[in-house]
């Protein structure tokens, strides 16, 4: 007869799910340093403001198209609509642990984002700075470089992992491709002055706790695969 692993067992046989879950933690802490100085800590907050004033001072023309583009593609139409997509592309592919981690990824992240948003009462920039309407929601942390941040990042986590079919070469492209993507849409929202940079600096450190702690839940669920039962 087969012996059963347990969670504890698991866990003792695994480390990542304990390693991420301590990652998470230094996130997480990173995360309410930085909300706490973005709000307690004048210096730091004329520093954000101007790097991000620098940001927005390289335009031009071409510039604004671009970024008007990634600033579209990072919305909650566009990302939801691939999040979709893309979870019913591992499901037909009976890749259910990895559409469940993408899945409530996306759900968790962005969600939490918008419950902080109005904890942190942070300012959006100055009307005047807006290339694009500006949202009524406020400014911290950005719920567009979340977005980003936590699909392209699992995408990165499932393609260096799981994908056993593509080359390291392959791989290495696609994940560098989809880091680039998570910088575009992300900057585009302080070049676009709708953001400042340490808002999405926040979205990130928000993103990268919560990204440790599904993907600690999705290797825990599925590390006995291939090792029978």
């Amino acid at each position: 007869m087969a012996m059963t692993i347990g969670p504890r067992e698991s866990w003792r046989r695994d480390t990542r799910p304990g390693i991420l879950v301590v990652l998470s933690g230094i996130a997480i802490v990173c995360f309410g340093g930085l909300w706490a100085m973005l709000t307690f800590w004048p210096r730091l907050v004329a520093f954000d403001h101007a790097v991000s004033a620098t940001i927005r001072s390289m335009a031009n023309p071409i510039t604004d198209t671009v970024a008007v583009a990634l600033t579209t593609f990072g919305g909650v139409t566009i990302m939801t609509a691939l999040t979709i997509a893309v979870c019913a592309w591992f499901l037909w592919r009976n890749m259910r642990a990895e559409a469940m981690l993408l899945g409530v990824t996306m759900i968790l992240g962005p969600s939490l984002g918008a419950i902080i948003k109005p904890i942190a009462g942070r300012l959006r920039p100055a009307i005047e700075y807006a290339r694009i309407p500006q949202p009524s929601s406020l400014s911290f942390p950005s719920g567009h470089a979340i977005g980003a941040f936590l699909f392209f990042g699992t995408l990165v986590f499932l393609v260096l992992t799981v994908e056993e079919r593509l080359r390291l070469r392959d791989k290495v492209l696609i994940s560098t491709v989809c880091i680039a993507f998570i910088v575009a849409v992300s900057l585009s929202r302080v070049y676009l002055g709708v953001h400042y940079l340490g808002d999405v600096l926040g979205a990130w450190l928000l993103g990268g706790a919560i990204m440790t702690l599904t993907t600690g839940a999705y290797i825990l669920k599925t590390s006995d695969r291939g090792s029978g039962s």
